[in-house]
């Protein structure tokens, strides 16, 4: 692990052995997480992948098959007080790219209002294997931590001029759960207990299957 790369983007960053973990630390974090951790390189990363299988692959097939491909380690890093799996994939090229993964969402967190729309596969990812799992370098190409997330109406878009409300979605109801790092968003359009994708980029924003979209442009933030 470059931790020196790491930490031109990430706060602080440590790696932390299981060893020099404090019986609060461990309080922190899932066992199942601790388990995987719990091995030599070979072991982590199959461990990891076994979560992905039965909680990533179901809303993310082709990302799953990616990261299947290339992830050469797993290991535990501490940023500011918080936990995370810092995930070293060695892509087509030969390069390394750094993700983390956010501690998985618990009952006692407090979570925003979009939380409560979730698709039930959307909900079991961040339940079960990570709140946000993102490239390093602006929190990119991957789902955002809950926090992160934000309605696209904060914009002040002069593509929607001329357009009438019935040309778009309703940009008030879109929460971006996903940036690309180029200008695009992949939001959950929240309408009652209707909820749809929307992608919004450098044109009036439009509804699209959420699924295959976070799957595609997480696989397009791997060179996939």
């Amino acid at each position: 692990m470059d931790l020196e790369h790491v930490a031109r983007f990430v706060a602080a960053p440590e790696l932390i052995a299981l060893d020099d973990l404090t019986m609060p630390d461990r309080r922190q974090l899932p066992e199942r997480r601790l388990h995987a951790l719990a091995g030599d390189r070979a072991w982590r990363v199959s461990e990891v992948l076994k979560r992905w299988n039965h909680f990533g692959r179901p809303i993310m097939s082709d990302i799953y098959t990616t990261i299947t491909a290339s992830l050469a380690d797993v290991a535990l890093l501490k940023s500011r007080g918080e936990w995370f799996l810092l995930y070293r994939m060695t892509v087509a090229d030969g390069d390394d790219m750094y993700y983390l993964g956010g501690r998985p969402v618990t009952e006692n967190d407090d979570v925003p209002a979009v939380w409560h729309h979730f698709p039930a596969s959307l909900a079991r990812f961040y339940t079960h294997l990570h709140n946000g799992w993102y490239y390093i370098a602006g929190k990119t190409v991957g789902p955002l931590p809950l926090r992160e997330m934000f309605r696209i109406d904060a914009f002040e878009w002069g593509i929607l001029d001329g357009l009438s409300p019935d040309e778009y979605p309703d940009s008030s109801r879109c929460v971006a759960t996903f940036r690309s790092g180029g200008g695009g968003y992949l939001c959950l359009h929240i309408d009652r207990e209707n909820v749809r994708g929307v992608w919004s980029s450098d044109e009036p924003p439009y509804f699209v299957d959420y699924s295959t979209y976070l799957d595609i442009w997480t696989n397009v933030g791997l060179g996939a």
